[in-house]
């Protein structure tokens, strides 16, 4: 499934989220992409009514379609489908884009400007590989009812620390984008069926009070749906409650019967998540107490939630 939402209808900076699957291979790709609105903020486009684009819209636009270009090619002619293919087809599709015209000079402005964070898998034999792939500060995640919501990407930022990260959002240090050299990192794991996957914007996880309150939604809304599609217009209906941005989500669940299965799996997790988050004592307003609560939420959900970030990383394209 996938969910997309615009602060600024016809005018958001994340592009359609990516899911495609190939089924005569087993394998598949999702992935989202985030405009970078400040670096890119500049007109980039001018659509048919006169209304103009920015460089960030266009370029989460463009890096879509080589995502999408270059996961066709590597399942169909098996060619190309290395990071650095990828790396070479986002280069040559955002060359080929219209041109971002703008008076702004310095270190900070970017000619289209995205992020990405996506995940390739393939499945055979009740196991899946996976293959994260990602610049800037999106993300992707596995879920699983044992360990909850596991990041398998690091945004590229010189801060790490993913509660600071919601504290402080400091710049990027590698983005996508036409006039400056940047990298796609990657990482490489197998983990057992079933399994679930995924892929967010910060317009989704950067407006909570901690990371485990993004666990939270996901499996709040899964508990009450009733298939993948009432999934999706539930979290569609609440990430345009709370957040400040355009936000976006890209999902796949593997290796379950039906959706009641994934739902029941992840129930004792999603109540287990409820009473622990709750017995906290989580303050209702903003201030020294709600940081105190944050600092000790995050250090009892850090382990589990950085497990998979622990193993070696393949490394950049």
């Amino acid at each position: 499934m996938s969910v997309w939402t615009e602060v600024r209808p016809g005018f958001g900076e994340d592009a359609h989220p990516l899911v495609a699957f190939h089924r005569a291979g087993g394998e598949g790709v999702l992935a989202v992409f985030d405009g970078s609105g400040g670096a890119g903020a500049a007109p980039a486009w001018e659509a048919p009514d006169g209304d103009t684009r920015s460089g960030a819209w266009v370029g989460s636009r463009v890096a879509r379609l080589a995502v999408e270009s270059w996961f066709h090619r590597a399942v169909t002619r098996r060619d190309g489908d290395s990071p650095d293919a990828l790396r070479d087809d986002l280069g040559d599709l955002l060359a080929l884009a219209p041109s971002q015209h703008s008076k702004i000079t310095g270190t900070m402005r970017r000619s289209l400007p995205t992020t990405l964070a996506g995940l390739r898998f393939w499945t055979a034999s009740g196991e899946i590989r996976w293959q994260a792939l990602w610049a800037g500060d999106s993300r992707a995640y596995v879920l699983s009812p044992r360990f909850g919501l596991q990041a398998v990407t690091r945004d590229h930022t010189e801060e790490t620390d993913t509660l600071e990260l919601l504290r402080s959002d400091p710049p990027m240090t590698n983005v996508i984008s036409r006039d400056r050299p940047f990298h796609i990192e990657t990482q490489r794991m197998t983990l057992h069926l079933p399994c679930v996957l995924l892929a967010a914007t910060d317009g989704f996880f950067g407006y909570v009070h901690t990371p485990a309150d993004f666990e939270l939604l996901l499996l709040d809304t899964l508990s009450r749906a009733g298939d993948m599609a009432g999934w999706a217009t539930e979290l569609h209906r609440l990430v345009s409650d709370y957040s400040g941005d355009d936000a976006s989500l890209s999902l796949v669940a593997l290796g379950y019967a039906d959706f009641e299965q994934l739902r029941h799996a992840f129930m004792p997790r999603g109540e287990t998540l409820t009473a622990w988050l709750r017995r906290g004592g989580r303050p209702s307003v903003e201030g020294d107490a709600m940081r105190r609560w944050q600092d000790r939420t995050w250090a009892e959900y850090r382990g589990d939630y950085e497990r998979l970030l622990r193993s070696t990383k393949e490394g950049s394209a």
